[in-house]
């Protein structure tokens, strides 16, 4: 029987090892299966505008019941739908949009660096950094799960890249980190960079795209709907668009 030269054997053992600890650190994150047929369709949501060009909707973000609850945190996130079944190219600055809340009041929509300077000054970030970080907490209970309301099935927007690990429910740190206790800067990390994919973004909507996005707007102010400033062919047009709550 021919001998197998160590340095093989030993180059063997080690790739075996690499793809069992792969493999456990997948078992680690069980994701929870997105629900997108409840909103990847602006046209189902109640209230949604339709036109002969587009349809615009809004839903309202939904904890999932592990890491971080934005709404404890201080946010309100809304999710914006846009379906551009028209042959231009429209863009909607999320600056421009409005959060109508009660008596009439209008908010503008923090950016992601102010959305994330009212996380982390909250006692729920806090409390939800210790559980993950001194209680050793791994997979979806670090992840804030803003992309688990749809998922990554998207044509134009968060089809790749972090924005799939993020939406799968897997959080930021993907990858070697998977089975790994976070510290502190990679949980408050996975929340930015959470915060910063999902975040609507100013950008010509192809025809044809169906593309997603938040806003983020203050917490308790009672926002119920958007004013969402559209720009096409050098003119604008406004739509109140009704934000709906997922039957999920």
């Amino acid at each position: 029987m021919k001998r197998i030269p160590r340095p093989i054997v030993r180059g063997c053992l080690a790739a075996m090892l690499a793809v069992t600890v792969l493999l456990s650190g997948c078992a680690v994150y069980t994701p929870p299966q997105p629900q997108m047929g409840q909103v990847a369709n602006p046209a189902a949501l109640p209230g949604a505008v339709l036109t002969a060009e587009w349809d615009i909707g809004a839903t309202r973000y939904v904890w999932q019941g592990q890491g971080l609850n934005y709404y404890e945190a201080g946010l309100f996130p809304v999710l914006l739908l846009f379906n551009n079944h028209s042959g231009r190219y429209p863009v909607i600055y999320a600056q421009e949009c409005r959060g109508i809340g009660a008596g009439g009041a209008e908010y503008p929509p923090y950016s992601v660096d102010q959305a994330a300077e009212v996380v982390f000054a909250s006692t729920a970030y806090k409390k939800s950094a210790e559980a993950a970080v001194v209680g050793g907490l791994t997979g979806a209970a670090v992840g804030a799960g803003l992309g688990a309301l749809i998922g990554s099935g998207f044509n134009h927007g968060w089809g790749a890249g972090p924005g799939a690990l993020i939406g799968a429910g897997v959080g930021a740190l993907g990858g070697a980190a998977i089975s790994q206790q976070p510290s502190m800067d990679q949980y408050r990390s996975s929340l930015y960079q959470e915060m910063g994919t999902y975040a609507w973004r100013p950008a010509p909507i192809a025809p044809g795209a169906l593309v997603p996005g938040y806003l983020y707007f203050p917490a308790n102010v009672g926002i119920h709907s958007l004013r969402v400033i559209l720009r096409v062919d050098n003119y604008t047009q406004t739509y109140i668009v009704p934000i709906s709550q997922p039957a999920w």
